[in-house]
């Protein structure tokens, strides 16, 4: 009964080379895609800005980045002066949903970092004679990053949504390019 089981491990250990993985499919078992790092922004233009990376991908993989959303983008008509009017016929409000995608390589370590945006809508010609629209406000809901090789999705939660004008009086649109607390110059139209 000795012999048998001898027998029995040795041919075993002669058919563990030919069960076990190889180098390929041990890498493949190993990946464990992941986002992480989310930055999520809407900048003064009323488009939202996604910075991310995404671990545990295979070396200089080619990767897909999807990014949708359902955005609400408010339009009203301003003056070249800059004065937004306040009549309702003055007013647009768009909701759609938006998405956009990029492709990617991923580095030596199977990272990738990268940002991808969303736009707002742009608004059909509805103001009057000598009035322009302007985004004065915009809303992201149900936000979704998703590496579409890999099945990897992320959904940020919240609402983003952004104020383009002055938190004083919502009738005059200012330029967001002062951050430190002052008003910025009054928008104006080239």
């Amino acid at each position: 009964m000795g012999r048998t089981i001898r027998i029995v491990m040795l041919a075993a250990l002669a058919a563990a080379p030919l069960l076990a993985a190889s180098p390929a499919e041990a890498q493949r078992r190993e990946r464990n895609p992941v986002f992480r790092n989310l930055t999520v922004d809407i900048n003064r233009k009323g488009e939202l800005d996604v910075d991310f990376r995404e671990f545990g991908l295979a070396r200089r993989e080619a990767v897909e980045i999807h990014l949708r959303a359902e955005v609400r983008a408010v339009y009203r008509c301003a003056t070249r002066a800059g004065v937004v009017t306040g009549g309702q016929g003055d007013r647009r409000i768009l909701r759609e949903n938006v998405a956009e995608r990029i492709s990617l390589r991923a580095d030596r370590e199977g990272r990738i970092t990268g940002s991808i945006a969303l736009e707002a809508p742009d608004p059909a010609v509805f103001c009057g004679r000598d009035r322009f629209p302007v985004l004065v406000r915009v809303t992201y809901d149900d936000v979704t990053l998703r590496d579409a090789t890999n099945g990897v999705m992320v959904r940020l939660e919240g609402r983003y949504s952004e104020r383009i004008g002055n938190r004083f009086n919502p009738f005059t649109v200012f330029d967001r390019r002062d951050d430190n607390g002052r008003h910025g110059d009054r928008f104006r139209i080239q």
